[in-house]
C-alpha cells in the first residue's frame, strides 16, 4: 500500500485519483541480488545524528540529497526510510547509491498491475476513490 501511495500521491485531489493515472503505472516487487548496508533513517538513534523526521517529507529534496551523499561517503549503501505519502509510517522505502536506471543482472521482479483488488483496497485503507476522467458529453453545464 505504501507503493501504492507513493504512485497517487502527487496526483491526488480531494481524496481522488484518475484511473487513468493507474491504468499506465504498475507496481514491481524486487528482490536484491545481495545484502546492502543501510543508513535507517526511521530509527530514533539517527536523532543522535541531527535527523529529524522532516527529513522524510522535505520538498525539494537538496537537504535529503545532502544528507545520502554524506552517508554514502561513511560508507552506506542506502537509506531506509519512511514514503513521503504514507502518513502512518507503515511503509518503509528503500534508496540506494548509484546510478540511476534498471540494473543489468538483477532479477526483473514481479509486476503487480493495480488493478480492481488493489484499487478497491486502496478505498477501504486509505479513503482514496479511483475514477475515470468524465467525458464532456457526460458534463451538463450551468450559465450563471
Amino acid at each position: 500500500m505504501a507503493a501504492l501511495l507513493e504512485v497517487v500521491g502527487p496526483d491526488l485531489d480531494g481524496g481522488v485519483v484518475s484511473e487513468s493515472l493507474l491504468s499506465s503505472r504498475r507496481l514491481m516487487r524486487l528482490a536484491l541480488p545481495k545484502r546492502h548496508r543501510l543508513s535507517n533513517l526511521t530509527d530514533r538513534r539517527a536523532s543522535g545524528f541531527g535527523v529529524t523526521a522532516e527529513i522524510h517529507t522535505i520538498v525539494p529534496y537538496r537537504l535529503p540529497q545532502a544528507w545520502a551523499q554524506a552517508l554514502r561517503r561513511e560508507g552506506a549503501d542506502g537509506l531506509l526510510y519512511h514514503v513521503r505519502h504514507d502518513p502512518s509510517h507503515e511503509g518503509l522505502g528503500v534508496a540506494l547509491f548509484g546510478k540511476a536506471g534498471a540494473r543489468r543482472g538483477w532479477n526483473a521482479g514481479r509486476e503487480i498491475p493495480i488493478a480492481d483488488a488493489l484499487q478497491r483496497k486502496l478505498y477501504e485503507t486509505c479513503k482514496i476513490r479511483v475514477l475515470p476522467i468524465p467525458r464532456a458529453s457526460g458534463l451538463r453545464v450551468i450559465e450563471s
